[in-house]
């Protein structure tokens, strides 16, 4: 039998003259099959490089990913580090202080630094290194930022009120008497006594200072002139209205030196110790009230 050939003419582009390849029917069907074949497995090792491209790409991506969170926890870390000092150092001061000015916080104390159940710096970092669920630890290390902030919110409040608290206690030791009104030695104590000109015993409201007439009396505290009058018994008065339900009065002056209304600081001159009104002698007497309730002077001076 006569094989069958399949001819392949070429034709040239500035020539007229022709080529002719003649291929045997079997041959180009070998041809034909080993071009396919050829083909397909260029396309298998195309398939497979791009498939092993885009891996090392998604590799890549990942390690780019994992240290950026890296970076992150390390950020996040020292932040919370940072915050953990610095609330530290707050809660500190305001314990110290809070002894210190005998001021007692409100409430049962304040919560842990790390709550409960949450990772400490040195577990992070151990956990860092182990590449240890990357993603929960940066949830971690965000949510424990948030609680800090919180209790920095709180560390704050619980300052401004101390500082609220020692600005009234300022106030208050201010205008509370604590010092001699006048230089001079006690003649009589507060308490029942028999009195000197009566005979009679009764109660003594106050402390009487003897010295000299024309002695400077001094406040004893700062506060505001609330009254200024004279008596038969006790002569020429003064009384300072010291806030806090705080009053001194000054009794038997012999030179009145303020008015009315008047503010005065502790050591400001008040007036003269003298005799006026029903008096044995030259002295002061000085009366200490709380909400209008004699107390005994002698508590109130410090010096």
């Amino acid at each position: 039998m006569e094989k069958e050939y399949i001819s392949i003419l070429f034709f040239g582009h500035h020539t007229s003259r022709t080529r002719q390849l003649k291929i045997s029917k079997k041959s180009f069907k070998i041809l034909l099959h080993l071009s396919a074949f050829t083909l397909l497995v260029a396309i298998f090792f195309l398939s497979d490089y791009i498939q092993v491209k885009k891996r090392a790409f998604d590799v890549y991506r990942l390690r780019q990913e994992m240290e950026g969170q890296t970076s992150q926890i390390h950020f996040f870390l020292a932040k919370v580090e940072e915050l953990e000092r610095q609330l530290s150092g707050l809660k500190d001061f305001d314990r110290k202080t809070r002894i210190i000015a005998n001021l007692e916080r409100r409430g049962q104390g304040t919560p842990p630094l790390m709550g409960i159940g949450g990772p400490s710096p040195s577990d992070i970092r151990e956990k860092l290194k182990k590449r240890e669920d990357e993603k929960a630890l940066i949830l971690q290390m965000r949510s424990d930022i948030e609680r800090l902030q919180s209790e920095a919110v709180s560390s704050e409040e619980s300052l401004s009120q101390l500082l609220r608290l020692l600005l009234v206690k300022k106030q208050l030791l201010a205008h509370t008497p604590s010092i001699w009104p006048v230089q001079g030695w006690v003649t009589s104590v507060f308490g029942f006594r028999t009195h000197p000109l009566t005979g009679l015993s009764q109660m003594h409201e106050g402390l009487d200072i003897a010295n000299r007439v024309g002695t400077t009396i001094i406040a004893p505290a700062s506060g505001i002139v609330s009254d200024i009058e004279t008596d038969q018994l006790f002569g020429k008065i003064v009384v300072i209205s010291h806030g806090f339900g705080i009053a001194t009065r000054y009794a038997h002056l012999h030179k009145v030196l303020l008015r009315v209304s008047q503010r005065v600081e502790r050591g400001d001159k008040i007036g003269e110790l003298g005799m006026s009104g029903r008096t044995t002698g030259p002295h002061l007497h000085y009366e200490v009230r709380i909400n209008n309730i004699p107390a005994n002077p002698v508590q109130y001076i410090l010096n």
